[in-house]
């Protein structure tokens, strides 16, 4: 081999080297320090771009999940009420009854006329003030005429959302239910036949709020079915992103060893290729 000063092969291939394992171990370490396989496009272009599809995705997947618990807790929020509505139409039954039982004064019976008007005037109450944030349950012209929509999937299609039936948020007013005003409710003046017509008329409405209510259980066991399906894809979808994007620590930390030591020693063997031209002074 040629001794020569001007070029020094030796150096240039060495420096090539250490310029590679210097560039190795710095994008080991980015991808130990982010966690992170694909630190830019250029490392994986159609990763990056599946990648970026799947965190749309899961994005969307969370936001559907908050999506399904609010429209739990909007339908348990109706439900409540619900509840109270229907135990306070139970009572006015059960007042009824008892009314007629001809062992009472009448001043008994006015007392209970005036417990059934303060129920009555609880259920109207509830009827008009019942809300969700800022919905009202039982008084909103839009729900009452359409129904309620919760969007239960990250895309756009009519399968990833479930509907809430407008009957569910229907007047709840004691006169609605029972098709009768609470003013021509009155048990101290009531017949025979008016109490069988009151009796019918509270069973009517009794069977309007458990009706609605059944409504509302087929509605949240769907949502539960969603939320599940909502959790499969995360799950799934997370797995896949992962695959693409996170890096293997285990095999980042032996890479991150292998290209130090190809360093350290690029570093020394440069040094002595450096010096290599010298030996041309032993010539002179």
């Amino acid at each position: 081999m040629a001794v020569v000063i001007n070029t020094n092969v030796d150096s240039i291939k060495i420096q090539h080297n250490l310029t590679s394992a210097t560039n190795k171990l710095s994008t080991a370490m980015q991808r130990i320090s982010t966690g992170l396989k694909v630190l830019s496009a250029k490392d994986d272009a159609t990763g990056t771009v599946i990648a970026a599809r799947m965190k749309v995705q899961l994005d969307g997947n969370k936001i559907c999940q908050n999506n399904v618990q609010n429209g739990n807790a909007m339908l348990s929020t109706a439900e409540g009420n619900l509840d109270v509505v229907e135990d306070n139409l139970s009572r006015i039954r059960d007042l009824t009854l008892q009314a007629k039982n001809g062992t009472y004064s009448k001043e008994e019976i006015q007392a209970m006329q005036d417990e059934a008007s303060e129920l009555m005037s609880e259920i109207d109450r509830i009827n008009t003030s019942a809300k969700f944030s800022s919905l009202f349950l039982f008084n909103d012209k839009d729900m009452q005429a359409d129904g309620i929509t919760f969007q239960v999937g990250a895309n756009s299609p009519d399968d990833n959302t479930i509907a809430a039936d407008k009957s569910l948020f229907q007047s709840i007013e004691f006169s609605v239910l029972t098709t009768m005003a609470s003013v021509d409710f009155d048990l101290t003046q009531m017949t025979k036949e008016e109490m069988a017509d009151a009796l019918d008329n509270l069973d009517k409405g009794l069977d309007n709020i458990t009706g609605r209510k059944s409504i509302i259980g087929s509605a949240q066991n769907r949502l539960e079915s969603a939320l599940s399906t909502l959790l499969i894809q995360e799950e799934n979808l997370s797995n896949a992103k992962s695959i693409i994007t996170d890096s293997d620590i285990g095999a980042e930390a032996s890479s991150f060893t292998q290209q130090s030591i190809l360093q350290q020693v690029s570093t020394s063997l440069l040094a002595q290729a450096n010096q290599a031209p010298g030996i041309a002074l032993s010539l002179v």
